[in-house]
């Protein structure tokens, strides 16, 4: 008998945090504050106050991230696709996967077609990832070389010009 193609087999599955967390010490949100605030106080003088507001609400973002510990999500890969916190995504709406560290923990992240949300995230945890690329790999390619963007650039520069830590 064969196997409806409408029906999901689950090929994957695990649990991890909903995002990458780091906790960091109070010198480093002293730190910030004070770079932040530096860079306000010279775009307000410039009269660029949603900069200003904008700068701060950063801060208060990045504060308000580390005083809250990320909750459990189950990720799945299946045969119609892959879903994360949730949301599902076909197959035909993703286009390449490949692996990172970010803080010391092993990433998944996943290119998808539309513009929005652009990289699907997911904390690989205990997860192998072999076993993960030999799955995905069936269904999308594997990016051994991911150029970074420009924001990426400009962040890492920053972390290199002001350690906060």
């Amino acid at each position: 008998m064969a196997e409806d193609p409408g029906k999901e087999t689950v090929l994957l599955e695990w649990e991890a945090p909903e995002r990458v967390y780091k906790k960091h010490s109070p010198a480093y949100f002293r730190n910030l504050f004070v770079l932040l605030l530096i860079f306000a106080l010279a775009a307000a003088f410039f009269k660029q106050f949603l900069l200003a507001v904008l700068l701060m609400a950063v801060y208060f973002v990045k504060w308000a991230l580390d005083k809250n510990l990320p909750k459990k999500t189950k990720y799945v890969i299946s045969n119609l696709g892959v879903r994360s916190h949730g949301h599902p995504y076909t197959w035909d709406q993703l286009k390449s996967f490949w692996f990172d560290e970010v803080d010391g923990s092993g990433v998944l992240e996943i290119a998808t077609r539309p513009i929005y949300p652009g990289t699907i995230y997911m904390v690989l945890n205990a997860v192998k990832k072999d076993k993960i690329a030999e799955v995905l790999s069936k269904y999308i390619p594997l990016k051994t070389k991911v150029e970074e963007d420009v924001t990426e650039k400009i962040s890492q520069r920053i972390n290199r010009w002001f350690p906060l830590e």
